[in-house]
């Protein structure tokens, strides 16, 4: 257990901070392979009940958000600049980046193949979470967003997870307990980022047609673009163009002067 439950965290790099999110059932040694250090100075943190993190409840998403800011208060002194960070996340990691940039000062988001657009779960999927088949259920699920990742690095990523049925039940309580308007009035909530917050969201799967015109309604200055790699991990599948493209992004607000925003729908490899 980490000193007065704080999230286990690593720092590492030069330059404005950038704070990265993992997803569910991982944890912060997943982003080992994208080297973001070059460019920012890094700090990975595991979400409660993952990695070397506390595995005391709560468990949720406004929950991870508090301790992530928390986080980043208590390394005052030792993070370089005064600057707001960049928030880049994965999956769960991208909704908690999201809500993050809604509550607190943040330079940027980078949401790496999360949908922010959500319902209740079907009772048959809440069912499964919570039920006897929940590790089946998990693998599967996730193993149907592999696309064309390596093989060897999907077989990688399934040993490595560590799926705890009551962590994951607790991240997923707003699919698996609130009725639609809870969960729709949380959503705008989560979705509502102060004027001008850059944000890029980067889809390996098909996130809907329509999907950039629902976000850009939510989130005006969002940018939506499909990743080279057909995959729920581009930033796995091609860690140097990720790296490249999140720090293309960043350095128009490191760099003002230096780069126009650009709205583009579709990236194509």
């Amino acid at each position: 257990m980490t000193p007065n439950n704080q999230l286990a965290h690593d720092l590492d790099g030069t330059g404005p901070l950038l704070v990265a999110v993992h997803g569910i059932t991982e944890n912060r040694s997943f982003w080992d392979p994208v080297s973001l250090r070059q460019h920012f100075r890094v700090l990975r943190v595991d979400l409660r009940g993952h990695g070397d993190s506390p595995r005391i409840p709560p468990y949720g998403i406004d929950e991870s958000v508090d301790e992530i800011h928390h986080l980043i208060e208590s390394l005052g002194e030792d993070l370089a600049g005064d600057q707001p960070p960049f928030m880049v996340g994965h999956s769960l990691g991208g909704v908690i980046a999201t809500a993050y940039a809604a509550r607190y000062p943040t330079r940027g988001v980078v949401n790496v193949d999360q949908s922010l657009r959500i319902g209740p779960l079907p009772a048959e999927m809440a069912a499964a979470v919570r039920g006897e088949g929940f590790a089946d259920f998990v693998r599967s699920l996730f193993a149907s967003h592999y696309g064309e990742l390596d093989p060897a690095l999907a077989v990688d990523i399934e040993c490595r997870r560590d799926l705890n049925q009551e962590v994951f039940s607790g991240f997923w309580t707003p699919l698996l307990d609130w009725d639609a308007d809870t969960l729709a009035a949380w959503s705008r909530r989560t979705t509502t980022l102060p004027p001008g917050v850059p944000y890029l969201s980067l889809h390996g799967t098909d996130p809907g047609e329509d999907y950039a015109d629902w976000l850009t309604d939510r989130i005006p200055a969002a940018l939506a673009e499909h990743t080279p790699a057909r995959t729920h991990y581009p930033h796995l599948a091609e860690p140097e163009w990720f790296a490249s493209r999140v720090h293309e992004f960043f350095s128009t607000r490191i760099h003002p002067s230096t780069r126009q925003w650009r709205r583009i729908a579709r990236r194509e490899p």
